[in-house]
């Protein structure tokens, strides 16, 4: 009985510490994507308040679900950059995380006009919509507004 719960024992420090190396040189993207959602969600309660909209879990789960589907993205992009794409360097989970903060700084700005009403923030989030637009193709404004 010991000695499986050894082997077993061993087998998860193993696979952990493979896990964490292959994390180790995403660990600061995946921490900028943390802080970009979480300066977002601190803004967007700050403007519902000031609006007087009711904040509900749902929306909170949204937040977590959201960084869940960011930091999966960046860290399959590295599989990429590291296991497939080896032959160049693409950068894909750099450029990936670079489009999740910028959409995230998009709605930061966003809130910051939400709250202020100050038209440096609404230009703010125009330049930010035309950078991301112009360098990716992407019409961001259209698809947010959409959902709404």
């Amino acid at each position: 009985m010991t000695m499986k719960y050894l082997e077993l024992n061993r087998f998860w420090s193993y696979a952990l510490a493979g896990i964490l190396s292959f994390l180790e040189p995403i660990n600061v993207l995946i921490l900028w994507i943390l802080i970009f959602i979480a300066v977002d969600l601190i803004m967007g309660v700050w403007a519902s308040i000031k609006e007087s909209k009711i904040i509900t879990s749902a929306g909170l789960a949204r937040t977590i679900q959201k960084f869940l589907m960011y930091a999966l993205t960046v860290i399959l992009l590295h599989g990429i950059d590291t296991y497939m794409l080896t032959f160049i360097d693409c950068y894909l989970a750099k450029i990936g995380c670079t489009l999740i903060c910028g959409i995230e700084l998009y709605s930061v700005f966003e809130n910051c006009y939400r709250i202020t009403g100050n038209e440096v923030f609404k230009i703010l989030t125009q330049f930010t919509v035309k950078k991301i637009e112009d360098n990716t193709g992407v019409k961001i404004h259209d698809k947010r507004h959409r959902h709404k």
